[in-house]
C-alpha cells in the first residue's frame, strides 16, 4: 500500500514539473584566470514554443578587447535545427576596453516533449603584443530544457495550430538541364560556324584567280592609254622609253610563257632566238633594246618623233605575233578540259555523302549501345560518377573512333578509308605549260592518312552538341562536302570499293541507325536520369 501511494505521488508531480518553465543557463563556470575574463549569457527566445514553430538562441558574449572570441556560426543544438531561411544576425559593441557580442540563432522544433539541447564549447585566446595568439581556452553554454507542445495540446481549442509557411522543394532535373546546356551549345556554335563560313567565302572570293586576258589585248591598251595621254611628246624620254620596254617585255612573257621583266637586254635577245617571231625581225628587237638601253641608262636625248617610232615599233611587234582566235580557242578548251578531268577525278576518289554518313551512324549506334549499357548500370547500382563516366565515353569515342586501327567499325562496314592528301602529276603541269591539251591531268594519288591526322579530324565531335553543328553545316556549305574536321586535318574520306558497287548507295539505312543510336543515348536519361 505503501508503494501504491508513492506512485501515484510520483505521477500526479511529474506534469507539473514538465510545465515549469526552464531557468536560463547561467554564464560558464569559468576554469582559468583567462577563462573568467570572458562572460556568456545564452537564454532561448521561449521555452514552451508548440511543434513546427521557430524561436531563437540568444547568446551575449563579454570579454576584454585583447581577447578573441569564436562563437561558432551554426552551432549544434539538435534536436532543434537550424532554419535555412534565416541566417541569423550579430552585434557586437565596444567601450571602455570590453567587447559585447550578441548572436541571434535561429531555430526550428522539430519534435515535441521535453527536450534539452547539447552544451556549446566556445573557443577563445588572449592576442599578444605581437598579434599572435596567446593563453588560449574555452567557455561552455551549458544544457538548455525546453518543454514543446504538440499542436492539439490547448485544452480550450482542440483546432490544429496554422501549418508553418510551405517552403519550396528543388528538385534537379538532370535531363532538362542536359537538354538545355547541349541546345545552348549547338546555338552557339551554328552562329559560330556561319561567322566563320561568311569569312570563308569573303577570302575564298578574294583568292579566287581572275579571268585570264590575252597578252594582246593589255599590251594593246597601255600602248593606247601611253598614246592618248600626251606623254610621248610632254614626258621626259627615260621615263617613256622605260614604259615602252616594260610593255614589249611584259606582252612577250605573257605571249611565250615566260618571265621577261628582270631579264637584261642580252638574255631577253637570247630567249627569244628560238621562238617563232613570225614577220619580227631579231635585228629589229635588237635595235629596240639597243636604244631604249641608251635613254634609260645613259641618258640619250631622244625627240618626240623617236619617241612616237618606238611606240610604232613596240605596237608592230604585238600585231604581228599575238595569239590567233584559233589558238585561243584551243587553251580556252584545254583549260575547260583540265579542270573538267581534274573534278571529275576528285568526285571519283571522294566517298558518296550518303555513304559517309551510313558510316557515321553505324559508329553512333556502337557508341550509343556501350553509353546506353553503362548508364543503366550506373542507375542499378546508384553510382553517379558511372552515369556521367558513360557519356564522357560516348563523346571520347567519337574523337578516337579513326585513331584506332585503320579505320572505324562503320568505315570498314561500308568500305571507306581516310586519305591524307592528293598530288597532281608533273606530267599534267608539263603538258599545260606546253599549251598541249593534258590527257591526264590533275592525276590524284591518295595516301592513307596517319592516326595523328585521323584523332585531329574527330576532335570538334567530342565537342558535345556543338560539333555535330559545326561538322553538318560545314559539310554542307563547303566545297565538295568535306565537312571542317577534314578540311583542317587535310584529310578526305575516299571510297575504297569505287567502281565496284552497283547503284547509288540509299540514304534510309543511316536514317533508321541514326534513330536507334538516338533512342538508345537517350534511354537512360528518360528513364531515370543521373542517380542522386
Amino acid at each position: 500500500m505503501r508503494n501504491l501511494i508513492l506512485l501515484i505521488v510520483f505521477a500526479i508531480a511529474t506534469p507539473a514539473w514538465a510545465d515549469a518553465p526552464a531557468p536560463l543557463p547561467a554564464a560558464a563556470s569559468p576554469t582559468s584566470d583567462a577563462a573568467s575574463a570572458v562572460k556568456v549569457q545564452a537564454k532561448l527566445s521561449t521555452t514552451t514554443p508548440t511543434f513546427g514553430e521557430s524561436l531563437e538562441l540568444i547568446a551575449t558574449l563579454q570579454y576584454p578587447s585583447t581577447y578573441r572570441v569564436f562563437f561558432p556560426a551554426r552551432p549544434n543544438l539538435r534536436p532543434l535545427l537550424a532554419d535555412p531561411a534565416n541566417p541569423g544576425k550579430s552585434e557586437r559593441q565596444e567601450a571602455g576596453g570590453q567587447v559585447t557580442e550578441t548572436f541571434h540563432v535561429p531555430l526550428l522544433v522539430v519534435r515535441a516533449g521535453l527536450l534539452r539541447t547539447p552544451p556549446i564549447e566556445v573557443p577563445f585566446h588572449i592576442v599578444t603584443a605581437g598579434g599572435g595568439a596567446g593563453e588560449s581556452g574555452t567557455v561552455t553554454i551549458p544544457s538548455m530544457k525546453i518543454v514543446v507542445k504538440s499542436q492539439f495540446a490547448n485544452d480550450n481549442n482542440v483546432a490544429p495550430s496554422p501549418l508553418p509557411q510551405p517552403r519550396p522543394l528543388i528538385e534537379e532535373n538532370v535531363p532538362l538541364e542536359i537538354a538545355l546546356l547541349v541546345l545552348a551549345m549547338m546555338l552557339l556554335s551554328g552562329g559560330l560556324t556561319a561567322l566563320g563560313l561568311k569569312v570563308y567565302k569573303n577570302r575564298a572570293a578574294l583568292l579566287r584567280p581572275k579571268a585570264t586576258v590575252p597578252p594582246h589585248i593589255l599590251a594593246n591598251g597601255r600602248l593606247t592609254d601611253l598614246e592618248r595621254s600626251g606623254r610621248l611628246a610632254n614626258e621626259t624620254p627615260r621615263v617613256v622609253v622605260a614604259e615602252l620596254s616594260e610593255i614589249l617585255r611584259e606582252y612577250l612573257g605573257g605571249r611565250f610563257r615566260f618571265y621577261a621583266l628582270d631579264m637584261t637586254s642580252t638574255e631577253l635577245l637570247e630567249r627569244v632566238k628560238a621562238l617563232d617571231l613570225k614577220l619580227v625581225r631579231l635585228e629589229e628587237l635588237q635595235r629596240f633594246a639597243d636604244t631604249s638601253d641608251l635613254v634609260k641608262f645613259a641618258g640619250l636625248p631622244a625627240t618626240p618623233e623617236e619617241l612616237a617610232e618606238l611606240h610604232l615599233f613596240v605596237q608592230e611587234v604585238v600585231q604581228k605575233t599575238m595569239q590567233t582566235a584559233e589558238e585561243l580557242d584551243r587553251l580556252r578548251a584545254a583549260e575547260t578540259a583540265r579542270l573538267a578531268q581534274q573534278k571529275k577525278l576528285r568526285l571519283q576518289v571522294m566517298a558518296p555523302t550518303a555513304l559517309r554518313v551510313r558510316a557515321l551512324a553505324i559508329d553512333l549506334l556502337g557508341g550509343s549501345l556501350a553509353t546506353c549499357a553503362l548508364a543503366l548500370l550506373a542507375m542499378r547500382t546508384g553510382r553517379q560518377g558511372l552515369f556521367d563516366a558513360a557519356y564522357l565515353l560516348w563523346f571520347g569515342w567519337l574523337a578516337v573512333r579513326d585513331a584506332v586501327g585503320g579505320s572505324s567499325p562503320g568505315k570498314a562496314i561500308t568500305g571507306l578509308e581516310i586519305a591524307a592528301f592528293e598530288v597532281e602529276s608533273n606530267d599534267a603541269r608539263r603538258a599545260w605549260n606546253d599549251d598541249a591539251p593534258p590527257e591526264d591531268a590533275s592525276i590524284l594519288i591518295a595516301k592513307m592518312a596517319s592516326w595523328g591526322a585521323k584523332l585531329k579530324r574527330n576532335l570538334l565531335l567530342a565537342v558535345p552538341g556543338a560539333g555535330f553543328v559545326a561538322e553538318i553545316w560545314t559539310a554542307l556549305a563547303l566545297p565538295e562536302q568535306r565537312r571542317f574536321g577534314d578540311q583542317w586535318a587535310g584529310t578526305r574520306v575516299i571510297d575504297g570499293r569505287h567502281g565496284m558497287r552497283k547503284g547509288k548507295p540509299a540514304w534510309w539505312p543511316a536514317v533508321v541507325i541514326i534513330v536507334l543510336a538516338a533512342i538508345l543515348l537517350m534511354a537512360p536519361l528518360v528513364l531515370g536520369g543521373r542517380p542522386a
